[in-house]
This record gives C-alpha cells, sequence and structure tokens, in this order.
C-alpha cells in the first residue's frame, strides 16, 4: 500500500511524516520537487504469534510505503505535484491545527475546514485539466467516426466525472459504475482515491474539546502532535515508553493511522506460513481466493485449483494445524471463495 502526504505549505507535512515513519528528513526546504519515501512495517501480533509457532527462517510483515509530496496542494499547484500523488494507493490530508508565530499560516490564520477545502478544490482542478483534455481528444475522435466502443464508453465516464468537477465535487460522487471506473483507472483521478485526514495539532491540545469538535467536522480524520512524536521517536525504548506512561498515551500514532487506514481503506490481511516463511498479506474485502492467491505470485493465480485454509483464531484456539484438522475447521476453497481477514491460505496450482 501506498499512501501520498499532502498539504498546504507550513502544516507540518514532513515533521508528520518524520513521526509516522521515524525518518529525520529536512523540515521546511520549500521549493524542493522531491518527495520523500519510507516504508514502514504494518504491526500485527497474529503474525508474531505465527512465527512463534512456525519458528521460519524469516517472517515478512505487510508494508505501508509514505510518501511525502512536497510543495502545497491549493489551487494553483504545481503540475509536477499533483502528477506525483497519482501514483497512490490512497491521500492522506495533512491539516493544520497548532498556532506558531515562528511559523506563520501561509493564508495568514489557522482554519482546518477552510484548508481542507483548499485542498480538496487543488484536487478538483487538477482532475479538470487532465479530464478536459482527454475529452478534447474523444471528442474529435467521435466526430470523425474514428471513436471505437471503449472510447465512446470512456467519454460517458469521464463526461460523468466532469459533470461533478465542474460542480466542484470529486470525482467519487460521480455514480460510477464498475465498467466505468475500470474504463478510466488509467487516468488516476485523484478526486476518486480514497483518503484520511490527519489533524496536525499542539501537544496541548491532543485531547481537547475544541480538537474533538474539529475532528467531528472533518471526514475519516484523527489528531496527531506530530512534533512531540517526532521527538519522542528519538528517545531510546525505555525512555520514550516512561514518556508515553507520563503523557497517559498508550502507543504512538502509527498503529492507530494503520488502522483507521485499513478500515478506511477496506483493507484485511491474509498469512501464508511454513518452515521457510510466515508473511502477512494485504487485500482489499472481497478479494477472491484466485485473486489473492495473484498477489502472492502470478503463477498461483493463473494455475489455481484449490485453495486449503483455517482461520489464524481457530489456529490459536487449536494450537496447532494438526488439532484445527482434527476439529473439521480444515477447509478446501474454489475460485471464487471470498477471502477473510486472519484467513491462513495454502494454495495448489498448476502452470
Amino acid at each position: 500500500m501506498k499512501l501520498a502526504m499532502i498539504g498546504l505549505e507550513s502544516s507540518g507535512k514532513t515533521t508528520v511524516f518524520n513521526a509516522l515513519t521515524g525518518a529525520e528528513k529536512e523540515v521546511g526546504a520549500f521549493g524542493k520537487i522531491e518527495a520523500h519515501l519510507s516504508v514502514v512495517k504494518v504491526p500485527d501480533e497474529r503474525l508474531e504469534w505465527l512465527s512463534d509457532l512456525y519458528n521460519p527462517r524469516k517472517t515478512v510483515y505487510a508494508s505501508i510505503e509514505f510518501v511525502d509530496i512536497p510543495g502545497s496542494i491549493n489551487d494553483s499547484s504545481d503540475p509536477k505535484i499533483t502528477a506525483s500523488c497519482r501514483e497512490v494507493d490512497a491521500l492522506v490530508f495533512v491539516i493544520r491545527a497548532f498556532e506558531d508565530p515562528n511559523v506563520p499560516h501561509p493564508l495568514n490564520s489557522v482554519d482546518p475546514l477552510r484548508d481542507l477545502e483548499q485542498i480538496q478544490t487543488g484536487l478538483v482542478l487538477a482532475d479538470m485539466a487532465i479530464a478536459e483534455k482527454r475529452l478534447e481528444k474523444l471528442e474529435k475522435s467521435i466526430s470523425k467516426g474514428a471513436a471505437s466502443k471503449e472510447d465512446k464508453d470512456e467519454f460517458a465516464a469521464i463526461r460523468k466525472v466532469m459533470d461533478r468537477l465542474e460542480e466542484e465535487e470529486p470525482a467519487s460522487r460521480a455514480g460510477l459504475t464498475e465498467q466505468e471506473e475500470k474504463s478510466i483507472r488509467s487516468f488516476q483521478f485523484l478526486t476518486l482515491k480514497p483518503f484520511l485526514v490527519l489533524l496536525n495539532v499542539s501537544d496541548n491540545e491532543l485531547n481537547s474539546p475544541a480538537t474533538e469538535k474539529t475532528l467531528s467536522s472533518l471526514p475519516e480524520a484523527m489528531a496527531i502532535s506530530a512534533s512531540m512524536e517526532a521527538e519522542i521517536r528519538r528517545l531510546d525504548e525505555e525512555d520514550r515508553k516512561a514518556f508515553l506512561e507520563d503523557l497517559g498515551v498508550k502507543e504512538l500514532s502509527l498503529n492507530a493511522f494503520i488502522r483507521k487506514a485499513y478500515g478506511t481503506l477496506g483493507l484485511i490481511s491474509f498469512f501464508t506460513v511454513g518452515e521457510d516463511e510466515v508473511r502477512a498479506w494485504t487485500v482489499k474485502e472481497g478479494t477472491p481466493a484466485v485473486k489473492a492467491a495473484g498477489k502472492i505470485h502470478s503463477d498461483l493465480e493463473r494455475g489455481f485449483i484449490r485453495a486449503e485454509t483455517f482461520s489464524f483464531e481457530d489456529l490459536r484456539e487449536k494450537g496447532s494445524e494438526r488439532e484445527v484438522k482434527n476439529a473439521g475447521l480444515f477447509r478446501l476453497e474454489g475460485k471464487g471463495y471470498i477471502v477473510k481477514d486472519g484467513d491462513i491460505l495454502s494454495i495448489k496450482f498448476n502452470v
């Protein structure tokens, strides 16, 4: 999973990036075009339990790649900046909610709802530029009678998107069918992408009534005190734990953010196990077994025969694969089986 962190200037994007990933990227490097990249493991106690049981040569966690997009996303965004947002699975809007006289807000006041609107307007305009260009080309082809059925279907889908964008609404409200979405997938419209909101607050406002009120007004939002968490990450493990206890905080925001991201994006984890490797895999809810097999390797999808599966919870309760089988909880499933969170899969295939 790849997430792009975007926002207005001085929102603390890079500080949030450092706080979540443990990176030490330079803060306030305005004018730079290079994005910061960092990959973090998705913590999962189930994977740790499986690793203790199977004692494999290696344990592989699912991962998230964070991309800290430089510059500001607004109504005058550099096309190079918005283009770099198109190659990700979802967007993370970093919204400023802290006061700092040493770091003036580019709009001269702190207003999270206004800033969110600014970002969303920037994404709408970026999508309009792509849609207009493609519609113009397709219209010429259609008027000459040279358009294929696929071209006409694409034109209809983009027209639906454009109708919403012209109303300053995201493409996600266009009511596209699954086939229509597929026909325009290559354009990677930004306002079709799922998103989360990270409200960047000062440490003394993290759990305040004002912050809770703001969060209730924002979609898919959670609060983070990025400057505080970036500092805590620099401490050694023992000091970090003590500091968090003093603050009454159970954990750093990364774990909570990942849980929210999985929930918002509709993601689940399944596992493969054995002496060589115990590994977590991430797929969308509703993924059939044959597609999950393809996540492991394309040959497994191409030559899929069946999936041998049982649940993590059954394994933990029974203690071993043998006892799972003895209890009649071991299943053979076909291509259409919908993989569930916590499934342990073994794919039988022939190519």
